[in-house]
């Protein structure tokens, strides 16, 4: 009866949640309709929300693709927080239908943000004929991108599918078999997603800007992927915990979740400094238009996500202490969040508009809304009908039960 009345609670909540979402993500237009005044495309709600979902696709793709290395590495710790990471990852296929949706509005000239869709820029005859565009035809044209995509979804969708089926077999059977099909499947996910990752931001975020090419970027997205895939981990698994329903969750388990938003905030602030100094020391015009652009717009906002992603974790979890405090631990995950935010934001934006471009806070509150609300009703109802123990099956479930961090 407890389930059920909270279950209808956070079911409340979560409409309410998209209602005022749906409020201020349309509010300023609304409100620029009532004054008669003309709306550009600074302000174009369905850019906010490609953004959003975007953001919440990449934190499941995150935490399955962190999934995969720990089933692959065989690591013992972290096996009670699998059935955590499997339900996370469970938003995969719901975003990359709502992904493809915004591609299938662009196609339909409904919604404005891949320019090279416009047909006119491969016409020699049309005055807004582009070549730089024109040369990239082959790569960059409608069907062939549409395909792309919808492989990218169905092939991350599988493997999510193919690991949770294994995954919860297991936990009825116990069985050897079923754990090396699980080992096989992870390490076949990984290699794909390796790959398909990179023509994936390629597509869904490069390309919004097709004069502009990176080498670094596929790995510099591909690692913000996990570290906000980790810190939702980290930050459900304290809930829980907190809430009496997780009580395997330790403080061992939370430090070696800590070393790992730890490392990875270093490794993205190396993949940022390698792009950085690359661009800054070649000074090529194609390439440095990315970080002119943006100082223009946001006044060097790619100095000042430094602060929450890189500096606050770095100084904050450095003591071993502090990576098994719970509020310390929780309050990082929860900043490192809100900096990848504003770093896909930063990447993402900036490439849509032709011009310059006012942050308009309501949009991005109400596209976070109205998204996050499908996403956490997607993992609590997944929550519900699953127990967070489901991992006995695995082999390392004992060890990852009874683990205790040797310095603590």
């Amino acid at each position: 009866m407890y389930q059920f009345y909270a279950m209808n609670k956070k079911k409340f909540i979560i409409l309410i949640m998209i209602i005022v979402g749906f409020f201020f993500l349309f509010l300023e237009r609304i409100f620029l309709y009532n004054k008669n005044i003309s709306i550009t495309n600074n302000h174009n709600p369905w850019i906010a929300l490609y953004i959003s979902i975007f953001y919440f696709t990449s934190i499941s793709l995150g935490t399955l693709f962190f999934l995969g290395i720990q089933n692959v590495s065989k690591s013992g710790w972290s096996v009670i927080i699998h059935p955590i990471m499997e339900e996370i990852s469970s938003f995969i296929p719901y975003g990359g239908i709502m992904i493809l949706i915004i591609f299938l509005l662009n196609t339909m000239d409904i919604v404005h943000i891949f320019h090279w869709m416009n047909l006119d820029l491969y016409n020699p005859i049309y005055l807004n004929n582009d070549k730089i565009v024109s040369s990239k035809r082959f790569f960059l044209n409608t069907p062939f991108f549409l395909v792309r995509s919808v492989l990218y979804i169905l092939i991350c969708s599988f493997f999510y599918s193919k690991i949770k089926k294994i995954s919860c077999r297991l936990y009825i059977t116990h069985s050897l078999n079923d754990y090396k099909k699980l080992y096989f499947v992870s390490i076949i996910f990984i290699i794909f997603f390796s790959v398909i990752s990179i023509f994936m931001i390629w597509d869904w975020v490069m390309f919004l800007n097709p004069h502009w090419l990176s080498t670094l970027l596929s790995w510099y997205v591909l690692s913000s992927f996990i570290i906000t895939g980790i810190s939702t981990v980290t930050i459900i698994a304290i809930f829980l915990n907190k809430k009496g329903l997780f009580p395997l969750f330790r403080k061992s388990h939370l430090h070696d979740l800590s070393k790992y938003l730890f490392s990875g905030s270093l490794l993205w602030t190396y993949l940022w400094f390698s792009q950085f100094f690359l661009y800054w020391y070649g000074n090529i015009p194609e390439e440095i238009t990315y970080f002119v652009k943006r100082e223009e717009i946001y006044y060097s906002i790619h100095f000042w996500m430094l602060i929450p992603n890189f500096l606050i974790p770095f100084f904050c979890l450095m003591s071993s202490k502090n990576k098994s405090n719970y509020k310390i631990v929780f309050s990082i995950s929860l900043i490192l969040l809100i900096g990848h935010y504003i770093d896909i934001y930063n990447l993402i934006a900036p490439d849509i508009f032709s011009k310059n471009v006012n942050i308009c806070i309501l949009e991005i509150i109400g596209s976070i809304l109205i998204i996050g609300a499908f996403f956490i009703y997607i993992l609590f109802s997944n929550f519900s009908k699953r127990k967070l123990n489901s991992s006995e099956g695995n082999p390392f479930f004992q060890e990852s039960k009874n683990y205790t961090y040797p310095y603590m």
